[in-house]
């Protein structure tokens, strides 16, 4: 069934499911967290967008490498079409057509790594990417400052990300939670 499909052989993992199981993969992983206790404790998920060009060396560097030993939840590995994505929204995506979405579903479990083990691993990861030149992008990133945000959306991405933010949110009502923009004072913005 596999062998008309363009993907990077050795990455291919099968299981045999019925739809609705399918469907419902992570929602028993949730279950399962409610169950134990761990949902209720941080749980340091890492999305991330890996180039298709990439995704063979992010596999033996990250995957086999740093994550060898598991990552105390599911990890989902997913093709995508950038052609597919709407190009007017904000969202920060590799460059060419294809690209996986790698999402590290982690949950800090009794008796596991702690939150802090697990959010440096992350930061590994990211650091390795980034090291080891991957074109790859992180969906939801918690970045510290401008620089960090603007390298993520690209030159041409990040100055229409900018101009969109004067003219929607000149003052800067949004601004905190992501920690992209300074909050503009009462007092500067009359």
């Amino acid at each position: 069934m596999m062998a008309p499909l363009k993907h990077v052989r050795g990455l291919e993992f099968a299981a045999d499911v019925g739809y609705v199981d399918f469907l419902s993969r992570v929602n028993r992983v949730e279950e399962e967290a409610r169950r134990n206790g761990s949902w209720d404790a941080p749980h340091p998920w890492l999305n991330l967008f890996v180039s298709a060009r990439d995704i063979a060396d992010f596999d033996r560097a990250v995957i086999k490498g740093m994550l060898a030993d598991g990552i105390d939840g599911p990890m989902l590995v997913y093709p995508m079409l950038k052609s597919k994505w709407d190009p007017n929204t904000s969202v920060a995506l590799p460059e060419g057509e294809v690209f996986y979405l790698v999402a590290l579903l982690r949950f800090c479990r009794s008796g596991g790594p702690a939150v802090d083990e697990l959010v440096a691993q992350n930061g590994a990861i990211l650091r390795a990417c980034r090291a080891n030149g991957y074109d790859y992008k992180a969906y939801f990133p918690s970045y510290r400052g401008e620089a960090d945000w603007a390298r993520h959306f690209g030159a041409a991405r990040w100055r229409r990300f900018v101009d969109r933010k004067a003219r929607y949110d000149p003052l800067a009502i949004l601004a905190p939670g992501q920690k992209i923009f300074p909050r503009v004072p009462a007092s500067v913005a009359v």
